[in-house]
C-alpha cells in the first residue's frame, strides 16, 4: 500500500532570498562542472551548494553543505513551513517545437523495499553515486530534489482532475530559471483535500521514472539508523519526497540517454569500433549544413532523425566515429530475445556491442551516460571524450513492461523530461514530517 503524506517542507523567503527562480538547479546527477560554476554566479543562494554538496569546492563537501543549509536557515533565506502540505506543481516548457506543461504533486512517499512492490525501479544504479547521497543526507539532513514517480490514476482520473482543478488558482510560487522550465507552485494544506490524493492512490504502484540513486541511498540510510537506534514510524527518515506524475499526463516526455567513450586506450576503443562493425550495418548521415547548426545542435538533430523505434529492431547513432562524422547503426539479425528487458536497444547495445568489446568493470570507467547535447560535443571537441553512442528513448509501452516485472535496465537508460528542479521545496529530517 502506498503511504502518502504532506510533509512541512522548508522553502526559500523571498522577502530576504530575493528571486527565487535564481536559486533553483537541476538535480546533482545532469550538473556539469561548467553548469555548477555558473549556478554559483547565479546567486549566492543558488541550491547548487546544497544538493551537490559544494563538489571540488571544499576539503568536505557535505559538512559544508550542511554548515550552509545552517546559516541559510538561521539567516532567514530559508524557512520551514507552519503546517504539513503537498505541493502542486505545472511545469511548461518546449519540446520539439511545442509548449507543453506537465503536472504533478510532491509529497512524502514511504520507502519501501523493492520486495514489497510499492515502489519499482527499472534501472541499475552505480554504487559510488548512491554512497554519494547517502553521506549527504548523513551529514545535512535534508533532501533537496525531489525524485521523479509516475503512477497510473484510476478510470475517473480522480487525481488529475484535481491536480488540474488546484492548477486553476493562483500559485504559491512561481519560478522562472533561465534555463531550466517555468515552474509554478501550490502549496495544499487542506486534510479533505489531501485525502482524496491518499485515497485514490493507495493501492497504485509508483514507478520511479528520474532518482534510482537518490531513493536506494535514503533506503540504505534509513538502514544505517536503524542500525544504531530505534526509529519511530513517523520519524522523516523513513519518507522520501518525490514528485508524482500521472502516466496519462500529456507533459511526460522520454528522451534518448547517450553514452560517451571516455579514456579508453586505443586497444579498448579499436575493440569497441570493431564490435560495433561486427554487430551493425552502418550508414553515414549528414547535417544541414545550410542551416548553420553548432555541433550540439547537430547531435539533437541527429538524435530526432534515429525516428521511433520499429518493432524488434535495434538502432542507435554514432558520433565521431571518424572526426565529426555521424552514423545510423542497425543491429544485424539481433539475437531473439527472451523479454522486453533482453529487447530493449540499451540492454542489447551493453550485451551485443560493449561486452563483447570490455569488461564490465572497464565499461564502468570509460562508458559514461549523458543526456546533454552540449557536454557530448564539448567533451569530443577538446578530445576528452573518443566517440559517442546516440540513443533513442525507452517508449512507454517497454518501460511499463520491464518495470513491472520487476526487471532492470542498464544504468541510466531513461530520459525522463523534464527533471524536477533542486530547491523548490525541501525535506528536511526530524522526529515527524
Amino acid at each position: 500500500m502506498a503511504d502518502i503524506q504532506p510533509f512541512r517542507a522548508v522553502r526559500y523567503n523571498p522577502e530576504i532570498a530575493g528571486d527565487v527562480s535564481l536559486h533553483v538547479c537541476p538535480p546533482f546527477d545532469v550538473i556539469t562542472p561548467q553548469l555548477q560554476q555558473e549556478l554559483y554566479d547565479r546567486s549566492p543562494y543558488n541550491i547548487v551548494r546544497l544538493e551537490l554538496a559544494r563538489r571540488g569546492m571544499s576539503d568536505d563537501p557535505y559538512e559544508k553543505a550542511a554548515e550552509t543549509e545552517q546559516a541559510w536557515t538561521d539567516s532567514g533565506v530559508l524557512k520551514h513551513e507552519e503546517a504539513p502540505s503537498i505541493y502542486v506543481t505545472e511545469e511548461e516548457f518546449e519540446f520539439q517545437g511545442q509548449v507543453l506543461k506537465r503536472r504533478g504533486f510532491v509529497a512524502a512517499v514511504r520507502l519501501e523495499d523493492y520486495d514489497q512492490k510499492v515502489v519499482l525501479p527499472h534501472e541499475g544504479t552505480r554504487t559510488e553515486w548512491v554512497a554519494d547521497r547517502v553521506r549527504l543526507m548523513g551529514s545535512a539532513q535534508s533532501n533537496y530534489s525531489p525524485l521523479l514517480v509516475i503512477y497510473r490514476d484510476d478510470l475517473r482520473s480522480s487525481v488529475g482532475n484535481l491536480v488540474r482543478a488546484i492548477a486553476g488558482g493562483a500559485p504559491t510560487a512561481v519560478f522562472t530559471p533561465p534555463d531550466m522550465p517555468m515552474l509554478r507552485l501550490w502549496r495544499v494544506s487542506d486534510p479533505g483535500t489531501i485525502g482524496v490524493l491518499q485515497a485514490a492512490l493507495k493501492d497504485a504502484e509508483i514507478f520511479i521514472a528520474d532518482g534510482h540513486h537518490r531513493y536506494e541511498a535514503a533506503l540504505r540510510y534509513r538502514g544505517s539508523v536503524r542500525a544504531e537506534r530505534e526509529v519511530d514510524p513517523d520519524e522523516s527518515i523513513n519518507f522520501r519526497m518525490m514528485l508524482m506524475v500521472s502516466f496519462d499526463e500529456p507533459g511526460l516526455i522520454t528522451r534518448g540517454y547517450h553514452r560517451l567513450v571516455e579514456s579508453a586506450t586505443d586497444e579498448e576503443f579499436a575493440a569497441i569500433l570493431e564490435s560495433v562493425e561486427a554487430s551493425s550495418d552502418l550508414e553515414e548521415w549528414l547535417p544541414d549544413t545550410s542551416k548553420g547548426l553548432a555541433t550540439d545542435a547537430q547531435i539533437e538533430e541527429f538524435s530526432v532523425a534515429l525516428g521511433e523505434r520499429q518493432g524488434d529492431e535495434v538502432v542507435f547513432g554514432l558520433f565521431s566515429k571518424e572526426p565529426g562524422k555521424f552514423h545510423i547503426a542497425r543491429m544485424k539479425s539481433p539475437p531473439p530475445a527472451n523479454n522486453s528487458l533482453d529487447n530493449s536497444e540499451y540492454s542489447r547495445l551493453h550485451t551485443y556491442v560493449f561486452r563483447p568489446a570490455i569488461t564490465e568493470e572497464r565499461e564502468e570507467a570509460i562508458i559514461s551516460p549523458h543526456h546533454d547535447a552540449g557536454l557530448i560535443a564539448r567533451q569530443i571537441e577538446s578530445g576528452t571524450a573518443r566517440m559517442a553512442f546516440i540513443m533513442r528513448p525507452v517508449p512507454l509501452d517497454e518501460f511499463v513492461s520491464i518495470v513491472t516485472r520487476g526487471w532492470r535496465l542498464p544504468a541510466k537508460a531513461t530520459n525522463f523530461y523534464p527533471k524536477p528542479p533542486a530547491g523548490a521545496v525541501i525535506q528536511r529530517f526530524g522526529d515527524r514530517l
